[in-house]
């Protein structure tokens, strides 16, 4: 799922992953469907083929989330991931995250 098709906080959903640390401050997750069957493209990034039919994660670059398969991430990492049982509790999330990540 392209970004732009999901929930993100605190800046377009057409702005880069990786934010321009000159025009953004902080964190910016944002809640997607659970991504599953990673795999590694021919330039070595990870990629999802599919989407989890009803569970939903949340991804924050900022915290260092690389993408890829949760159980490769730090432990901070998954906790944020999650998954989510639905798309409301996870934007709940990423929206909790952000308002404490912007404060620090």
């Amino acid at each position: 799922m392209p970004v732009s098709d999901a929930f993100r906080i605190g800046k377009p959903a057409d702005a880069p992953t990786d934010p321009d640390p000159t025009c953004y401050s902080g964190h910016f997750p944002y809640a997607r469907p659970l991504r599953l069957g990673w795999q590694h493209d021919a330039s070595g990034r990870w990629t999802s083929p599919s989407e989890g039919p009803k569970l939903w994660e949340v991804f924050c670059a900022e915290c260092g989330d690389t993408d890829g398969p949760a159980d490769q991430q730090s432990e901070a990492v998954q906790r944020l991931r999650g998954p989510y049982p639905s798309e409301h509790g996870a934007k709940h999330a990423a929206t909790k995250h952000f308002e404490k990540t912007k404060a620090t």
